[in-house]
């Protein structure tokens, strides 16, 4: 009976092994390039967040509405104003009739009622508040049209060549539009903000007026919800847009970014930004070429300085991101100046590292100094010259 028995547990784990491989393998398959057949998104780009890769496009450079993805902009300039101390946290603005009346996603503000940046904040990365996104937009450049102005001015800065905003809160405009790589452009930028990546976590939060009534905020982002890998992004929805989403996701040392433009329905932007990502996470692989944390064994010659040879290294990480199986290997090409005169300061640039990937670059990252250079004073010279005394 036992040996019955035992033969029957190895014929199960048997037929177990052989279901989870084909599940597996399924699952690969699965996500494999048919899964984009059923999306309704007109525009969409998976990338990869580190290296700016594109993984999977349709249309990535197409001109077309984004609605309340305009937000991401408004939210990056308020944000880039605290950082500056041009702007707090706790600075009372008063809602203006113009904010007030906003159409759309709104926290229903009482026009001549005070409220503070945070809350005007939150609400407008939560809930996507069109009237607060308009208080912020006038406090800031003193009316909503100076700074739709800025907005297009940061834009141009960031590289975001196919894009042209005509109000704060993304509602419809004749002459206003943007694109699925655009989009993620500007998202990454406002991911640095650790305030915009933990209030657009926040799942249901209220704001309270100064009268005491209170506004529920609902995030209208599901995946932070539904979806354990998402950090952050931003929603959109008008007739003439359609259904958007502009989210960035992580998978151990993956980092992505989908966005999905003018989905038929609301469910089919979470849908196929979830899609989006699982192909991603299936086929994809992180490789890191560069680790910065480790010194480089060549040390420059440092003439003028209290010291005649100097500690280099890479200024930054460079990772790669490659399909999973991918064997290509990867050169690092050094080119270091012959010597560097003192004074210098740490990090100083002094030569770069290429990365080629197949003969072609793929890459640069900054060769710097990892100590500072100081000039030698006439005490050292004297020592230099016993020293060499000494030797000889």
């Amino acid at each position: 009976m036992k040996k019955i028995a035992y033969g029957l547990i190895c014929f199960a784990l048997i037929i177990t092994t052989i279901f989870l491989s084909n599940l597996q393998s399924m699952a690969v398959q699965a996500y494999s390039d048919d899964i984009f057949s059923h999306f309704t998104s007109s525009s969409y780009v998976l990338l990869d967040a580190d290296s700016g890769t594109v993984l999977v496009s349709k249309n990535p450079n197409q001109k077309m509405q984004v609605a309340s993805i305009c937000k991401l902009m408004t939210s990056l300039i308020t944000l880039e104003k605290i950082d500056a101390g041009e702007l707090k946290l706790t600075d009372e603005i008063v809602a203006s009739e113009h904010a007030a009346s906003m159409e759309g996603s709104q926290a229903f503000l009482d026009a001549g009622s005070s409220y503070t940046v945070s809350d005007l904040l939150k609400s407008v990365i939560v809930a996507s508040a069109n009237d607060s996104a308009v208080v912020l937009a006038e406090a800031i450049s003193g009316s909503e049209s100076a700074f739709v102005s800025d907005m297009n001015n940061r834009a141009k800065e960031l590289g975001m060549n196919n894009t042209v905003y005509a109000n704060a809160t993304g509602l419809p405009a004749p002459n206003q539009y943007s694109t699925a790589m655009d989009t993620s452009i500007i998202l990454k930028e406002v991911a640095k903000h650790e305030l915009y990546v933990n209030d657009s976590n926040i799942w249901m939060d209220s704001l309270t007026h100064p009268s005491g009534r209170k506004t529920e905020l609902v995030n209208t982002n599901r995946l932070i919800k539904y979806y354990d890998k998402c950090k952050t992004g931003k929603t959109g929805f008008t007739d003439e847009a359609g259904y958007c989403l502009a989210t960035t996701a992580t998978n151990g040392n993956l980092n992505l970014v989908a966005v999905t433009l003018k989905c038929n329905e609301a469910q089919d932007r979470f849908k196929e930004s979830i899609d989006l990502y699982n192909y991603g996470f299936a086929n994809f692989e992180n490789k890191k070429i560069i680790d910065s944390s480790v010194a480089l064994e060549n040390q420059i010659k440092v003439s003028g300085g209290k010291i005649d040879f100097a500690q280099i290294g890479f200024k930054n990480d460079f990772s790669a991101v490659a399909k999973k199986g991918d064997k290509s290997n990867y050169d690092v090409k050094i080119n270091v100046a012959k010597s560097v005169k003192a004074p210098m300061q740490e990090n100083a640039k002094v030569g770069v590292a290429t990365i080629v990937k197949d003969g072609k670059v793929v890459g640069e990252v900054d060769i710097v100094l990892k100590q500072k250079l100081e000039k030698q004073n006439f005490k050292d010279i004297l020592n230099k010259i016993a020293n060499n005394w000494a030797i000889s």
